[in-house]
């Protein structure tokens, strides 16, 4: 895991100065009158996207550390309790880049069908990865529909008049 660790600082550096970069070119653009083209919009969520890139991997970065090497004292935020929360991550700047992406398609394309059978495929896509954002990590309990969960292992209290790890349905 230190190998994981050190690689992704490394990249996460890299993805920093070419964050870095991308804003002096976009900054040049603009003074060179780029402020009037919409593409100069495009150009800026590239450049907000490469930075949110580059948090993320920091994030993981420090998740998988503490996960398989030892605790950091950080945010609650920023704190990993499994895979599958770096996976959401992960997931999270996904829907950004491919959402940003349908944004440059739709302001650069000429063609109108493929242009909507791209923004389509992109919006079907987002869907997905949002659904499975949405999906419960492994072992946390999936609350029946109008019921909250509470007992052992949910945070809530035990039921009144019944011991902790006890459950009161005897299921």
């Amino acid at each position: 895991m230190v190998v994981a660790v050190a690689g992704l600082t490394v990249t996460m550096s890299a993805t920093f100065v070419w964050a870095v970069a991308k804003t002096i070119r976009l900054i040049a653009t603009l003074l060179d009158g780029g402020w009037r083209s919409d593409t100069s919009m495009v150009d800026l969520l590239e450049v907000i996207e490469t930075y949110l890139l580059a948090i993320v991997q920091l994030i993981v970065a420090i998740g998988l550390y503490e996960l398989f090497i030892a605790a950091l004292d950080v945010p609650s935020w920023m704190r990993a309790r499994s895979l599958d929360d770096l996976k959401k991550s992960i997931v999270d700047i996904l829907i950004v880049f491919i959402g940003i992406k349908g944004v440059e398609r739709l302001l650069s394309s000429e063609r109108p069908l493929d242009t909507l059978a791209y923004t389509g495929s992109v919006a079907v896509l987002i869907a997905a990865l949002t659904l499975f954002r949405l999906k419960p990590s492994r072992g946390e309990p999936v609350p029946s529909a109008g019921v909250a969960a509470s007992g052992p292992g949910t945070g809530s209290p035990p039921a009144p008049g019944c011991p902790a790890g006890v459950d009161p349905d005897g299921s």
